[in-house]
């Protein structure tokens, strides 16, 4: 018999318990406990594959997450802008006056005609729109896989030797060996010489396909790479610190709106406590016992083959209550949640309430105290909730935006929602992040810089790369007064 529990009648919600006494509640470990073990290797089709995160999830998790959240998708869209800048660009890394290094962006025909012939290539996209799909996965997960198509299937051909690349979805690959590593916990990169790709969340089987790890030493048609950021304490995957280090405040930051909802939903008609007395319990399971009794006596007494009568209990016109012969535990639970049903119909005003009426008996325990029905207002801290939920958010807000690196300056956002106006810090932080992207370029250009180096060796010999061009914008103090932007017309 449940000591506790709850009854909607229509759109109002009436909670119980029976008797006096607090009903104290169990606790239960949570089912977030992460647990400090070495990952184990899956086996899939006979190829060991190295799990992406504790469940194999965490790319697939972060997506979900990430793209649920309000704010982390305009953020890391900032974060994509900045890098990519006006766009890929070639360059020489040169040394200036000062012995500091500068980047003398130059032009090279046939560098750039074999770029922009990625497409009659057979490439799925063109080369700008390979390296877009790089940066976002980057700031995703900080690894970047890629496909190499090389021309004819062959390094020697007289055509270039390298077609051009393509991106794949580090949510569908997977680093994975044929060497057998079963009861290891200790592995080094290298022993991953092979990409499975495909569904990870609910494919089969017979769905992946494989792939060899390209080999920078003897590169192979269709061999997968894999560019990365590398993580402290992580062997084989880049994971993305910021990601994990607030996975928590994004998950909670995702449920505050449903947290709202569902609070102005439901919580606002959970407002009585019904409780019931233990004397009515026994009272109405003696009731039950005794027709239980008589229904079987009837049904002793019967001739064969005789329709019997037995006794039920009416609740209301045409809804009786079947008792039966035997008595159990749910008979009484089924009597008290008819009556609570009932009260809650009288309680909810459903239809209209004139010329109701409900009655309850009082009992006296054995200490002569009268024990009857009483129903007690639930204290409803709507405000209190609501502004706690708030403060949460904002807190978020903050924590996530530190994760990320953007000051709020330059991601635009700051207490309350009001849009930061200081130009002169946006200017300095906007600044100092541009200088912090030298890492996040080199993993997602790193790829394309080593198909140069196949392609043209003696052009890579001489220094030139690929990178972004991201020109540092003037302030506006330093700018001719008709040049300055509140002085520009269209």
């Amino acid at each position: 018999m449940n000591r506790r529990g709850y009854v909607k009648a229509g759109s109002d919600v009436y909670t119980y318990q029976i008797g006096e006494d607090p009903v104290m509640g169990g606790t239960a470990e949570s089912s977030d406990t992460i647990v400090s073990a070495p990952l184990v290797p899956l086996n899939v089709n006979g190829y060991f594959v190295y799990p992406f995160g504790y469940n194999n999830q965490e790319p697939n998790e972060a997506k979900e997450l990430i793209s649920s959240n309000r704010l982390l998708p305009e953020l890391i869209e900032k974060q994509i802008r900045m890098l990519y800048g006006r766009g890929p660009v070639l360059y020489i890394e040169s040394r200036g006056k000062d012995g500091m290094p500068i980047r003398e962006y130059i032009q090279d025909p046939e560098i750039t005609a074999w770029l922009e012939n990625w497409r009659e290539h057979g490439m799925a996209d063109d080369y700008t729109t390979y390296l877009n799909k790089c940066i976002r996965t980057y700031y995703y997960t900080e690894g970047v896989f890629s496909k190499w198509r090389l021309a004819r299937g062959s390094i020697h051909s007289h055509t270039y030797p390298v077609a051009g690349l393509e991106h794949v979805s580090v949510t569908r690959c997977r680093l994975a060996t044929t060497r057998n590593v079963n009861g290891r916990t200790d592995f080094e990169d290298w022993e991953f010489d092979k990409v499975v790709v495909g569904d990870w969340v609910s494919g089969t089987g017979h769905e992946y396909k494989v792939y060899p790890r390209f080999n920078y030493n003897m590169p192979r048609n269709s061999a997968i790479s894999y560019s990365k950021n590398p993580t402290h304490g992580e062997e084989i995957y880049a994971f993305n610190v910021f990601y994990r280090g607030i996975k928590d405040w994004i998950r909670g930051s995702n449920l505050t709106p449903r947290y709202i909802n569902d609070y102005l939903a439901n919580a606002l008609s959970a407002r009585l406590h019904i409780i019931i007395p233990e004397a009515w319990m026994r009272s109405k399971m003696q009731l039950l016992q005794a027709m239980c009794e008589r229904n079987m006596s009837r049904r002793e007494e019967a001739s064969s083959g005789e329709k019997v009568e037995y006794e039920r209990i009416k609740f209301g016109e045409g809804d009786y209550m079947d008792v039966g012969c035997e008595y159990n535990d749910s008979l009484l639970q089924e009597y008290t949640t008819r009556e609570l049903k009932k009260l809650g119909l009288f309680l909810s005003g459903a239809g209209k309430n004139q010329g109701k009426y409900y009655a309850t008996t009082s009992y006296s325990d054995e200490n002569g105290q009268e024990q009857r029905w009483r129903i007690e207002e639930v204290p409803q801290k709507y405000k209190e909730y609501i502004e706690a939920i708030k403060l949460y958010d904002e807190r978020a807000d903050y924590v996530m935006l530190s994760a990320k690196g953007l000051d709020p300056s330059i991601s635009n956002i700051s207490r309350e929602g009001v849009i930061s106006k200081s130009g002169s810090d946006a200017y300095y932080n906007y600044v100092i992040y541009l200088n912090g992207l030298t890492i996040p370029e080199s993993v997602v250009c790193a790829d394309l810089n080593y198909a140069i180096k196949i392609n043209f060796p003696e052009k890579y010999r001489r220094g030139i790369r690929i990178g972004f061009y991201r020109p540092t914008i003037a302030r506006q103090q330093d700018i001719a007064p008709s040049q300055r932007i509140t002085n520009q017309t269209e």
